[in-house]
């Protein structure tokens, strides 16, 4: 059964990893994702598609001055299998934002949970897809 404690948790295992690759802590990055070698993290350049660790060692740098930040995330819950949307915004060391559109799903590994998928986007109308 799935409780609002597993939603916080949930909730802080995101909030925990974003402060993490902000903050450049490879480790901390790390302890949030899912040791399955399947996982995989797709960030919003074409080249960012990356397993779970991998992201961790290369997202963990100083991230050229650009921070990521969730804004509304929505979280659903079966057994041990998370998932989640929402929508977040990065801004770069000038303060300008742009908005962006996140889903992960997350896994309960030995009672604690784990970003197993993530995938981050930013939206381009229909109207502009081939320009």
């Amino acid at each position: 059964m799935n409780t609002a404690e597993d939603h916080d948790a949930i909730r802080a295992v995101l909030d925990g990893a974003i402060e993490a690759m902000n903050a450049g802590d490879i480790a901390r990055l790390q302890a949030c994702v899912s040791e399955r070698p399947d996982g995989v993290m797709i960030g919003t350049d074409p080249d960012e598609w990356w397993s779970s660790h991998q992201m961790a060692d290369d997202v963990g740098g100083d991230g050229g001055g650009v921070t990521a930040h969730n804004d509304h995330i929505d979280v659903h819950t079966h057994g041990d299998v998370a998932w989640v949307e929402g929508r977040a915004h990065f801004t770069d060391a000038s303060g300008h934002e742009c908005p962006a559109r996140v889903t992960s799903v997350l896994v309960r590994e030995q009672g604690a949970w784990k970003i197993v998928q993530s995938h981050a986007s930013i939206g381009v109308p229909n109207s502009q897809m081939f320009r």
